[in-house]
């Protein structure tokens, strides 16, 4: 492992517009199967409207890892909290 390594990550993900969708949509259902897994079963929209009914203060405890992916420019960024794919 080495910073290098993580730099040409980073550069990849920002430069290559296929790898960066294949990366996301492989994230999105390696959480999909997680949750399911756990015994949960809801879809995108069902999560939506589910966020949509907490406080501002109880997003913010939800991880990153479960906001929603879209492409605003590079490198993606998460659309509902904005921190982005890594956080």
């Amino acid at each position: 492992m080495s910073v290098q390594s993580a730099k040409e990550f980073l550069e990849k993900i920002t430069s290559d517009d296929a790898f960066r969708h294949s990366l996301v949509s492989q994230l999105a259902r390696y959480r999909s199967e997680i949750v399911t897994q756990a015994g949960y079963e809801f879809n995108e929209k069902e999560f939506d409207e589910a966020i949509a009914s907490l406080s501002a203060a109880k997003i913010g405890q939800i991880p990153g890892w479960f906001c929603d992916m879209e492409e605003t420019g590079k490198p993606y960024k998460g659309r509902k909290c904005g921190g982005g794919l890594w956080h």
